[in-house]
């Protein structure tokens, strides 16, 4: 298994933050590769709930989510599948100055076997995984930021 953290600072609220990071109406704007929602159920996001989503054409295909835990506005677990890995991701929300710092801490394993997708999973993968991860962040860190700005 292998573990990657990033983390984003976000000039808005962490009331606003919580909010924009479950709409799931708005993940097209900032989920790096995400196409669609396709079923959520079980209360998602609460703990227990599920959710499944597709990513565009080159994306990682269908994504299964399960949350794990759920603390309100502070911290969200998920266990996740799709075609080509299995894991978790972690994000944790807290407020840092007048703004909101967004920390997501993603572990997971490769499906494939042996040495060739071992040797691929070290040299390509990790560094494929952790560039989705920032851009999906910074992303999200745009999108909440313009919505901050905007008149009420």
């Amino acid at each position: 298994m292998a573990t990657i953290e990033e983390a984003v600072h976000i000039e808005a609220s962490l009331a606003e933050v919580w909010d924009r990071y479950f709409d799931v109406s708005g993940w097209g704007e900032w989920v790096d590769g995400f196409q669609s929602a396709m079923e959520a159920d079980g209360g998602y996001p609460e703990a227990g709930g599920t959710l499944r989503w597709r990513s565009i054409p080159a994306g990682r295909g269908e994504v299964t989510e399960r949350v794990v835990e759920h603390e309100r506005r502070r911290r969200h677990l998920i266990e996740f599948s799709d075609p080509e890995m299995d894991g978790r991701l972690e994000t944790r929300f807290e407020i840092v100055g007048d703004g909101t710092r967004v920390t997501q801490q993603l572990t997971y394993g490769i499906r494939a076997r042996g040495p060739i997708a071992k040797l691929a999973a070290i040299l390509f993968v990790k560094a494929q995984v952790r560039a989705s991860m920032q851009r999906s962040l910074q992303a999200f860190r745009r999108v909440v930021e313009e919505a901050a700005a905007l008149p009420a």
